[in-house]
């Protein structure tokens, strides 16, 4: 699950911004399948990835949620290669050599400044919807937490690409701050000691002498677009966050019933080859629209398993009953949960995040 999931809700819940499909049509499912193999084919995110296109999973992760998708997993990776050891030598000799000239490294620390949220704040905000623990928070802590190990490395690189020497400028893997007004404005926010800092105070510091003027107001400006950026999103999270949280939550309560009831604990699920020939049955709004999306597919076949499940035992565990509970509850996703105005306000606040940032998809 994690921020896939928290992704694909936020995607769903936001009215579209351009004339294409936001999310990945699925596979009709056999018939006479099995209902478990169904549910097992849907939904490991390894096959479907986040069930949404790249352009509805870039604007509700990187833009809203505010975890950069263009470096998600990346700086986890790159902790890894360097532990390793290679015929060609160790891992961590390799990454400059090897790894980052094949690196978009201006575009990786042009995108981490922008749309990062260095505290995380709206995911926190979701966080009481998992259960403690969950594997794909913890892995994205760990990529934020080697971020720092990198960013010397990918400035370097960065440096070396406009050809100048990379010894004369940099002490470690800090870029001399004296030297920050010899570059373009564009660079110079780039290789600020502080990537994350949007203080034009804190940024000019570190500077002595005369600056030019046009350069000067060019920092400024690049160093407060991460700043709006944050303050747009903060409003858009203002109109989501209720009715993410709620689907996330519903999600969370069926996976922890599915997990429950598949375990090797559990007495035997049913075989019901022939209840994949019976329609289930679902309100009408919801009825025939069952395998549009991979996300269908999977709600589809655990609503009929566990509808079966609970009509075969006379005490039907709480996990079960909640977890019926809750599904109907997820398969509205085509009712926008917001209303018309709210989807026009929260369409403005995308549009405002997208013209700060240069972005056109």
């Amino acid at each position: 699950m994690g921020i896939h999931i928290v992704s694909y809700f936020i995607a769903r819940t936001t009215p579209p911004l351009r004339d294409r499909p936001t999310f990945r049509t699925g596979r009709r499912p056999a018939e006479g399948g099995q209902i478990l193999e169904r549910i097992a084919e849907t939904i490991p995110l390894s096959t479907y990835g986040s069930l949404l296109r790249a352009i509805a999973h870039n604007q509700a992760q990187t833009a809203v949620l505010g975890i950069n998708q263009l470096t998600t997993g990346l700086f986890r990776a790159l902790d890894l290669f360097a532990a390793k050891q290679f015929r060609e030598g160790a891992g961590v000799s390799l990454l400059a050599d090897r790894i980052m000239p094949n690196l978009p490294v201006y575009e990786i620390l042009q995108s981490l400044r922008l749309y990062h949220d260095v505290e995380l704040i709206h995911l926190r905000s979701l966080e009481n919807a998992f259960p403690a623990g969950n594997s794909a928070l913890a892995a994205l802590r760990e990529d934020i937490d080697a971020m720092g190990h990198y960013l010397g490395p990918l400035r370097k690189e960065l440096v070396r690409r406009h050809g100048l020497s990379v010894p004369d400028f940099f002490d470690g893997d800090l870029f001399l701050p004296g030297l920050l007004p010899a570059v373009r404005p564009d660079l110079a926010v780039l290789l600020q000691p502080d990537l994350f800092n949007t203080g034009p105070e804190e940024f000019f510091d570190h500077l002595e002498g005369t600056l030019d003027t046009g350069w000067k107001n060019e920092v400024s400006r690049l160093l407060n677009i991460p700043r709006m950026i944050g303050s747009w999103r903060a409003r858009a999270w203002t109109l989501l966050r209720e009715p993410v949280l709620g689907r996330v939550s519903s999600f969370v309560e069926l996976a922890l019933a599915l997990s429950t009831l598949s375990g090797t604990d559990t007495p035997h699920p049913p075989p019901l080859p022939a209840a994949l020939r019976r329609k289930v049955h679902l309100s009408p709004p919801l009825a025939g629209e069952m395998t549009e999306d991979s996300m269908r597919q999977f709600l589809g076949a655990a609503l009929e398993y566990l509808t079966e499940l609970s009509q075969q035992q006379l005490e039907v565990p709480t996990t079960v009953v909640k977890a019926l509970q809750e599904v109907e509850r997820i398969m509205k996703i085509e009712e926008q949960a917001l209303p018309p105005p709210r989807q026009e306000e929260l369409r403005f606040y995308l549009l405002q995040i997208a013209r700060l940032a240069g972005e056109n998809g």
